[in-house]
């Protein structure tokens, strides 16, 4: 299938609401499906992360290294998810590794050219304010509720997003079971628990990495 930059960045969750002719202007600045073969490494700790990323397909893990050398997951990211959003408005160095855990493609969008778009478009200035805004007050809300949110609420929660994202209550786990339980602040072995007690209670049935909803 055909790449289109236009549905690229009209997918990103961070562009959906701008019209077509802005989306247009923002495909003009736009540079789509850089190769990142597995294992490789799309930034590193104190690179210069001076880009919007939008993976185009693949998974990309974005990780810490804790003081014992252990790799931490933050996220992963996976088809018309964003990352480094902030480093269109600044230039602030960052601390983390972002690395292809597939095959993947990545488009970006670079900040000088979007802050010369801003300039004189304001707007396109005032939505991505709204936007930009609107995604922090989600972010600030999500680690809210993290700190609220049982450990059983929130593996429930992940599986029932990871289900909306892919519009079918059966899907395969993209991460690992460590990968997991480091993403949603879980001891390993409390999450194999957790999914031990799902099953008896008939909320989920698990055949390998498949987990179905019921």
């Amino acid at each position: 299938m055909s790449h289109s930059a236009f549905a690229c960045l009209k997918a990103a969750p961070i562009f959906a609401q701008l019209s077509n002719d802005l989306i247009d202007q923002l495909v003009a600045i736009s540079t789509h499906q850089k190769n990142y073969a597995a294992g490789s490494y799309i930034y590193k700790p104190d690179d210069d992360l001076s880009a919007l990323i939008i993976v185009d397909t693949g998974q990309i893990d974005v990780l810490n290294i804790n003081d014992s050398g252990q790799e931490l997951l933050l996220y992963s990211l996976h088809s018309h998810q964003v990352d480094a959003e902030a480093s269109l408005f600044t230039d602030a160095m960052h601390h983390h590794f972002a690395r292809a855990k597939t095959d993947a493609k990545v488009c970006t969008i670079r900040r000088t050219d979007f802050q010369n778009l801003l300039h004189g478009n304001p707007t396109l200035a005032l939505k991505m304010l709204n936007t930009y805004g609107k995604r922090l007050t989600d972010l600030e809300q999500r680690q809210i509720s993290l700190s609220l949110q049982s450990a059983d609420e929130r593996l429930i929660k992940y599986l029932h997003e990871i289900a909306a994202i892919q519009m079918n209550n059966t899907f395969k786990l993209a991460l690992t079971k460590k990968e997991l339980a480091a993403s949603l602040h879980i001891a390993p072995e409390t999450l194999s628990r957790l999914f031990n007690k799902l099953t008896r209670n008939g909320t989920i049935t698990i055949h390998k990495r498949e987990i179905t909803l019921l």
